[in-house]
């Protein structure tokens, strides 16, 4: 999806002071929000022990960087909310499809919310669990083993729900979105990626994979050798998602984010997906289309790959 590039461990080093000295203070006029310093608060010892933990081990996120992963989530998910709503000791927060609860770990950090982690995997979830352990933050965070399609939470139980790059995975169910706002008494953040999108980097990156029948999608793949990446996905469209996430309206102008301006602000920044890189800028081309695109305002949802929306509930 970005124009990323690993660099080496001299420069890395740099590059990780300079992205940790970028967090400020971000500004709301009940809260303020401050952006800890993981370089002080995750030691190498906590790293090295959350190294050892069976399940985060055997996988293929076992060497990310664990205070950057963290700081990735805080500039990303957790700053950007403020700008829509005031997060307090009085929010509940819920994110579905966890994980091992990076986004949750974040929000620990960073605020004083009530904190839900809903994961479908037991093993992952006790592993998240056990990291946040060794952090000194599992207390902060209430663990629930459950599926998008059966929410373990009552009706309008969150304040503000998350479902990070899920709905993908549960073959465009309409009972998953009727679950999220259900929960949500106010705010819903989704990504997706765009089935509008010829080009989608979380399947198979082949042009229009994704838009053939799953049996076709299959030889298509092996023929580039992308067979692997082939899981099955059933994506959602711009005009699909706004149908189904009934009784909320779309409040964020460039993907989950206030503005435009304000996802610029994010790069540089380490993606930790697989084992990690560092996305320095986006890439030229990239830029300049999205500098035309973000003009359209909300309507620019429909024309980018990730469906990444923040929603309200009407009132």
């Amino acid at each position: 999806m970005l124009n990323s590039r690993c660099f080496n461990i001299k420069y890395w080093g740099r590059c990780k002071r300079n992205l940790m000295s970028k967090y400020t203070l971000s500004t709301n006029n009940t809260y303020l929000f401050h952006a800890p310093d993981y370089k002080k608060l995750v030691s190498e010892d906590m790293v090295s022990s959350i190294r050892e933990i069976e399940h985060l081990s055997r996988g293929h996120y076992r060497n990310l960087d664990i205070e950057m992963t963290l700081a990735f989530y805080t500039d990303r998910y957790v700053k950007q909310i403020f700008e829509f709503k005031p997060v307090g000791s009085d929010t509940t927060i819920v994110d579905v499809g966890s994980g091992y609860g990076w986004l949750c770990m974040a929000f620990a950090y960073s605020t004083q919310a009530r904190i839900i982690a809903i994961e479908r995997d037991k093993e992952r979830l006790e592993a998240g669990k056990e990291i946040a352990n060794i952090l000194g933050i599992a207390d902060k965070i209430d663990w629930r083993v459950g599926s998008l399609e059966k929410l373990p939470l009552e009706e309008r139980e969150a304040d503000i729900v998350y479902c990070i790059e899920v709905l993908e995975h549960v073959y465009k169910s309409e009972g998953a979105i009727h679950e999220l706002c259900r929960v949500a008494n106010d705010i819903v953040v989704v990504t997706t990626p765009n089935l509008w999108f010829p080009i989608i980097a979380h399947d198979t990156q082949l042009p229009f994979c994704h838009w053939l029948p799953i049996p076709m999608r299959k030889i298509y793949a092996k023929i580039f050798n992308r067979d692997k990446r082939e899981n099955d996905n059933i994506f959602w469209s711009p005009y699909s998602l706004h149908k189904n996430m009934k009784g909320f309206r779309p409040i964020s102008n460039w993907l989950h984010y206030s503005s435009y301006s304000k996802f610029k602000d994010t790069f540089p920044f380490y993606l930790p997906y697989g084992n990690g890189c560092y996305v320095e800028k986006m890439g030229f081309i990239k830029k300049a289309y999205y500098d035309v695109v973000s003009r359209l305002g909300h309507f620019s949802h429909w024309c980018v790959p990730s469906l990444s929306y923040v929603f309200q509930r009407i009132k």
